[in-house]
Order: structure tokens, then C-alpha cells, then sequence
């Protein structure tokens, strides 16, 4: 039996009170692992295609409790918060 592979992708967009301002994107951001070649700073960069073989998106190694993280570098009120799975 083959093991099944699940890929997790994630884009993140932050919106402030003002129409639509993507606070996250570019912004510093980590994760707790890599996997191959998907880098944390994927989770942010404006691009929200979410097909993981056009490697705009972020992955973690598999493992227990990933995380991804941004820093937005300021105080923004946060009216809506949209992930991409």
C-alpha cells in the first residue's frame, strides 16, 4: 500500500478598516519547517493561486503542530483575515 500525500497550501490575506489593504504581504513571515521549496514568505506574496505545482503557496515538513507565522510590522485593525487551504 503507498502512503497518501496531502498537500496543505496556504495564502494569507489581512485586510484594515481601509477598502481591501493586504497588510501581510511581503511582510516578514517564518514557519516551523520546510518542505522542499516551499518557503513561508509563499504564504504572503500576493499571489493566491492556490495550485501547489506553481509554487506560490507555503509548506511545511510533515510533522506535529506546523506553524506559519507573519509580522506586520505595525498595529492594523483587523476586520477579516482570509486563508487558502
Amino acid at each position: 500500500m503507498s502512503p497518501l500525500i496531502v498537500y496543505t497550501t496556504l495564502s494569507v490575506v489581512v485586510t484594515s478598516t481601509t477598502a481591501l489593504y493586504d497588510a501581510a504581504r511581503f511582510k516578514p513571515s517564518h514557519q516551523s519547517s520546510n518542505y522542499a521549496d516551499f518557503y513561508a514568505y509563499l504564504g504572503n506574496d500576493g499571489d493566491n493561486n492556490d495550485n501547489v505545482y506553481n509554487k506560490h503557496c507555503q509548506h511545511t515538513d510533515y510533522q506535529y503542530a506546523p506553524w506559519w507565522i507573519v509580522d506586520l510590522l505595525g498595529q492594523f485593525g483587523i476586520e477579516q483575515i482570509r486563508l487558502t487551504n
